[in-house]
């Protein structure tokens, strides 16, 4: 315990011993120290105004000691705030807990206005008093106090006076480890309400969230910025849109892609999320008619149809060839024919006459059977050293259709939407061969 520690210490020692000073009660005693911590704290705060002239070590032990302070005050605030709930000084107001505790709280954000209410008034309850008392001490915060009452009150109906018991002294035990993080804390929590709910209790929380599903725009500069507000009501949703935030497509240009590019990405972390969402969405939506042009298999076959429709038996044991995902992934011959019977087959593809590939002026998208064919010859985006898989991109007319272009095999390379936008941009072309797209990346 730090000097400040140990003054606060004495302060109570001295609450608690009534009669030290003669006609002194226990309330002059807290004023004049909380009154005399006030003006200790001023002192701080000027000279932090000069924290210029500080060296390097004097800074991170400031910095250390005002944390210290921050926490023992936050302390003496739950512990204040926790004899006001049990009173019910805010009873008489009218107000919540909350509202009567907001404004004398000025420094506390909403959020933490609840917290801090939420725990105060779990204090009234004997159950609650092993997790009120661990925030009192600081064992953990009250924003993760708070969090372990709301989960133990959503239980509390489900299980008997023992199991909850238990439960209560399970969080505030988990709390106290210091290697536990927040997602530790949150997959704890989790794991305590899919052992302690019912599942009717599952089904209509997860029924009232999808209530709250929501999408609408909130325009901002008077309307010169665009933002679309998505309110998830559904974890599997959120977790979902989550992934493609998190996934390859957001992550940085690979050194490579930017030394072929002589371009740096300098994206941001927010700008990469963004561009991969739109990614999907366009995907989503692009083609003709609606349909997306990329197939929905993701097994292209590259040995002739008639080879895959033959009898491995008849064979000898199977015959030559192999197939690939879009990804890239090498499959046998005898896989191949297994997941033949399961997955959509495009005879195109496998040899067969049933799509013309070249389209000529006559169509200016890429069509789903052309789109297959240059995932197979393009594997992804073709710029060098880019990953972006092939199901991910956009099919590019190297000769623009504009300009007479034609939406041919022959005139098609994969690109991802970032690299489609720069190839634009710095107006590029590239030689197409049957085997691949080579790009004239230098002007």
């Amino acid at each position: 315990m730090g000097a400040g520690g140990a003054v606060l210490r004495t302060g109570w020692e001295q609450v608690r011993r009534p009669g030290l000073s003669a006609g002194v009660t226990v309330g002059q005693v807290v004023g004049a120290g909380v009154a005399r911590a006030r003006d200790e704290l001023v002192w701080a705060e000027v000279g932090a105004h000069r924290a210029g002239l500080l060296q390097e070590a004097e800074l991170v032990g400031g910095l250390e000691v005002l944390g210290e302070t921050a926490a023992s005050l936050s302390r003496a605030r739950l512990r204040v705030a926790c004899e006001v709930a049990q009173r019910g000084l805010h009873l008489g107001s009218g107000f919540t807990l909350g509202d009567w505790l907001a404004p004398r709280c000025p420094d506390l954000d909403a959020a933490q206005v609840r917290d801090l209410a939420r725990v105060a008034a779990a204090s009234r309850e004997g159950v609650y008093a092993p997790l009120v008392e661990a925030a009192v001490r600081g064992v953990f915060s009250i924003g993760r106090a708070a969090a372990f009452h709301r989960a133990l009150v959503r239980i509390r109906r489900a299980v008997d006076d023992e199991e909850f018991t238990r439960a209560v002294a399970l969080l505030v035990g988990a709390g106290a480890q210091p290697l536990f993080g927040e997602r530790d804390i949150a997959r704890i929590i989790a794991a305590l309400l899919r052992a302690c709910l019912p599942e009717k209790s599952h089904e209509e929380r997860a029924r009232a969230g999808r209530q709250l599903r929501d999408v609408h725009e909130s325009n901002l500069a008077g309307g010169t910025v665009k933002r679309i507000v998505v309110t998830f009501g559904d974890a599997g949703d959120y977790e979902a849109v989550r992934a493609v935030l998190m996934s390859p497509l957001a992550a940085p240009a690979s050194k490579e892609t930017q030394e072929a590019t002589g371009e740096v990405d300098t994206r941001t972390p927010g700008q990469r999320r963004y561009d991969a969402l739109m990614t999907v969405l366009r995907r989503g939506v692009a083609g003709t008619r609606g349909q997306p042009t990329t197939a929905k298999a993701t097994l292209v076959v590259t040995m002739a149809l008639d080879t895959l429709r033959r009898d491995s038996a008849a064979s000898g044991g199977g015959l030559p060839g192999a197939g690939h995902t879009l990804e890239g992934a090498t499959l046998s011959a005898a896989t191949v024919r297994r997941l033949a019977c399961e997955a959509d087959v495009i005879p195109m593809v496998l040899g067969g006459p049933s799509e013309v590939l070249d389209q000529g002026r006559r169509r200016r998208l890429v069509t789903p059977g052309q789109r297959i064919r240059l995932a197979a010859r393009d594997q992804g985006c073709t710029i060098p050293g880019c990953s972006v898989p092939a199901t991910w991109c956009e099919a590019h007319h190297v000769i623009p259709w504009a300009r007479g272009g034609r939406s041919d095999l022959s005139n098609y390379a994969l690109l991802c939407p970032r690299h489609h936008t720069w190839v634009h941009e710095h107006g590029r072309t590239a030689r197409v061969t049957t085997r691949g797209v080579v790009w004239l990346l230098r002007p």
